[in-house]
């Protein structure tokens, strides 16, 4: 869809930073990030609800997400990795991958951005932090 914003991005229209890349998943960096490491695991392929994917997609981005989610385990040496598919914001198929340790303060389902927001360069270093646990 040509306004949508993750499609515009798995085109590389719009700059992100990307931290996992196949033939029909994308992972990138969520730009006002709920954790530290919050990324966002988008199926390359558009559809506005998870529901409505084929069966193939459905079961490549659920595959992908564990893969991830383990990913951040080890870069952030947490146990919890939370996930969340809202189905607001971006009318586009995408999961939420948030590492989070038991008492970090954002609560049982976090509702907010981080406060502030961090700089480019700590952005910069998370995805460093994350490429180097990617297979």
């Amino acid at each position: 869809m040509e306004d949508c914003i993750f499609c515009r991005i798995v085109k590389g229209e719009i700059p992100a930073d990307k931290l996992y890349d196949d033939e029909g998943v994308i992972a990138i960096l969520d730009i006002n990030p709920f954790s530290l490491g919050h990324i966002l695991v988008i199926p390359k392929n558009h559809e506005k609800w998870v529901w409505d994917m084929n069966d193939k997609d459905y079961v490549e981005l659920m595959l992908k997400t564990r893969y991830l989610a383990n990913v951040l385990r080890k870069a952030f040496d947490v146990e919890w990795v939370e996930e969340v598919i809202a189905g607001i914001g971006v009318a586009h198929v995408h999961v939420h991958l948030l590492p989070r340790t038991e008492n970090d303060g954002l609560g049982d389902l976090p509702t907010k951005p981080i406060h502030p927001r961090p700089s480019k360069e700590e952005m910069s270093e998370i995805a460093d932090r994350i490429r180097a646990y990617l297979k």
